[in-house]
C-alpha cells in the first residue's frame, strides 16, 4: 500500500515544499520506466522571442511525453492531481526524462517570466505547482537541489517532490530555482507534472498570443490611476472602489464602516489552515519563541492596544514574534486564496502583524477593525496550552452573538470591520498564540 504521508520541508524563504516517499510503488515505478525507455528524444526549454522550444546546453536529458490513454498513465495522472486537490484540466500531460551518465538540467525555474510568458499562459495562466517523481535509484548523482533554499534530494524509487512555484502572475517565488545535478554513475528517470492557474489548453495560449493580447485578459482588467482601482467583469460591467496607497498598503475609502457592504451571509466561517502553511508558521514559532518579547506595557498611558487588551492575572496580557518577510507574504498568499474563494471578492493584503501570544487572564474587549485597512480578515490559531478552551465572541450581521472555537490548524474567517468581536471571557491557560491576517475588499 502506497504511503501519502506528506513531510514538509521546512525553510526561510517561504517555498512550499513538501516530500512523499512511497508515492508510487515498484510496479509503476518500473512500467512507466519502460516507457521513457521507449520513446524519448532530447529535451528542450522554453525559447525566446517567437520561438516556443529551443534546444540548450543547461539541458542535456531526454524527455517522453507520456501517452495520457495509456491506464496506467491515466492512474498516476490522477493521482498527483488529487494530492495535490486541483482538476486534472489544470494540468500539463506528464513528462517522462531519461539522465545518462554525465547529463544535467542547470538552474532554472519552472514558472514562466515575462519573455515567455505572453507564448504560453494567456489562457491557461502561469504554471503553480511543480510534481515530480523519482522511478529509479540513482547509483551515483542525479541530486534535485535547491539552491536559494539549501536543500538537495537524492533520488529514491517512488518519492515524490511538490513545490509551489507561484500563486499566479505577479506572485512568483524566485526561491524555487533548482536543478537536477549531472548523474555520475547509473541513469536517473523522473516523471514531472505541472499545473496551472486555469484550465490548460496550448491551443487558446497560442491563438492569443499571436496578436491579440488585450482580449487574452477577459477575467479581469485593473486601472491603478488615480488612486482608483477599476475591475472590468467579463460582461463588461464597470465596478470601483475608491483605492489610495499610503506607505504602498491600500486604503479603501469608505466615509464610514456602515458603508462597507455585507461580503458574505453570515459574515465568519471556520476552516482549516492550509496545511502547508501551518506547518511553515508553527516551524517559525517554535524557533521564533526565544524572540518573543510583551507586546506592549500596560501601565504606560495612552497605549491604544491597553484599551482593548487587558490582564488582571500577567503584568503583561500580550507577546508578540515578529514575523519574517518571506513568511509574511506567504501568509498573505496562501490566505488571500481561500478569502478569495469564500467572499467572491478581489482582496488586497494590508497587515500581519506577527503572533500574539496571549497570557493568563487577558480578555481581549469587543470591537470591530479599522474600516479602511482591516475589512476582511482571517485569525489563525498556532498554538496552545489551555486549561479550558477559550471563545472568539462574533456579532453576525443581524446582532445575534456566536462562539467560534479554535484549536491549532485551524483559523476563522470573518468580516473585521463590519461585524464587533473579541475574547471577553478571562484566558484561562498558559498560552494561546495566534495571529492576524487582515485585508481590504476591492469589489
Amino acid at each position: 500500500m502506497n504511503s501519502t504521508t506528506r513531510e514538509y520541508i521546512f525553510n526561510m524563504q517561504g517555498v512550499d515544499l513538501f516530500m512523499i516517499p512511497n508515492f508510487l510503488n515498484e510496479e509503476e515505478c518500473d512500467y512507466i520506466c519502460d516507457l521513457i525507455k521507449s520513446r524519448n528524444q532530447r529535451s528542450t526549454v522554453v525559447g525566446k522571442g517567437d520561438e516556443l522550444k529551443v534546444y540548450d546546453e543547461g539541458r542535456t536529458s531526454k524527455s517522453s511525453f507520456l501517452n495520457s490513454e495509456n491506464e496506467m498513465v491515466k492512474k498516476v495522472d490522477l493521482k498527483i492531481a488529487n494530492e495535490l486537490n486541483i482538476p486534472l484540466s489544470h494540468s500539463e500531460p506528464i513528462q517522462g526524462q531519461l539522465y545518462e551518465v554525465g547529463e544535467y538540467f542547470n538552474d532554472h525555474l519552472d514558472y514562466f517570466d515575462e519573455s515567455s510568458y505572453n507564448k504560453s499562459c494567456l489562457s491557461s495562466g502561469q504554471r503553480t505547482w511543480t510534481s515530480m517523481i523519482y522511478l529509479n535509484h540513482v547509483e551515483e548523482g542525479g541530486n534535485t537541489e535547491f539552491p536559494i533554499i539549501g536543500k538537495s534530494f537524492a533520488p529514491e524509487k517512488g518519492t515524490a517532490l511538490f513545490w509551489l512555484n507561484s500563486n499566479g502572475k505577479g506572485f512568483e517565488n524566485s526561491s524555487t530555482l533548482h536543478s537536477g545535478r549531472p548523474v555520475v554513475r547509473g541513469e536517473k528517470m523522473i516523471i514531472t507534472k505541472w499545473f496551472r492557474e486555469n484550465v490548460y489548453d496550448p491551443s487558446k495560449d497560442q491563438e492569443l498570443s499571436s496578436g491579440n493580447v488585450e482580449n487574452a485578459v477577459d477575467e479581469k482588467k485593473i486601472d491603478n490611476s488615480d488612486g482608483v482601482r477599476s475591475i472590468k467583469s467579463k460582461d463588461g460591467d464597470q465596478v470601483k472602489v475608491k483605492v489610495d496607497f499610503v506607505d504602498g498598503i491600500a486604503h479603501a475609502r469608505y466615509e464610514r464602516s456602515q458603508d462597507i457592504p455585507a461580503l458574505t451571509h453570515e459574515g465568519f466561517k471556520k476552516v482549516q489552515i492550509p496545511p502547508g502553511l501551518y506547518h511553515k508558521i508553527l516551524e517559525f514559532y517554535k524557533k521564533g519563541r526565544v524572540n518573543s518579547s510583551p507586546e506592549f506595557d500596560p501601565t504606560e498611558k495612552g497605549t491604544h492596544l491597553s484599551e482593548y487588551i487587558m490582564s488582571k492575572e500577567s503584568d503583561f496580557p500580550t507577546e508578540m514574534i515578529p514575523l519574517s518577510d518571506q513568511l509574511k507574504q506567504v501568509i498573505f498568499n496562501d490566505v488571500e486564496k481561500v478569502l478569495v474563494e469564500w467572499t467572491g471578492r478581489e482582496l488586497a493584503a494590508t497587515y500581519c502583524y506577527g503572533i500574539r501570544t496571549y497570557n493568563r487572564g487577558a480578555v481581549l474587549k469587543k470591537h470591530i477593525d479599522g474600516f479602511e485597512t482591516r475589512i476582511v480578515s482571517a485569525i489563525l490559531n498556532v498554538d496552545q496550552q489551555v486549561d479550558e478552551d477559550w471563545a472568539l465572541q462574533i456579532d453576525d450581521h443581524n446582532g445575534k452573538e456566536h462562539e467560534i472555537y479554535l484549536r491549532p490548524g485551524e483559523m476563522a474567517l470573518y468580516e473585521s470591520a463590519t461585524l464587533r468581536h473579541g475574547r471577553v471571557k478571562p484566558f484561562n491557560g498558559d498560552y494561546y498564540s495566534n495571529l492576524f491576517v487582515h485585508f481590504v475588499n476591492l469589489t
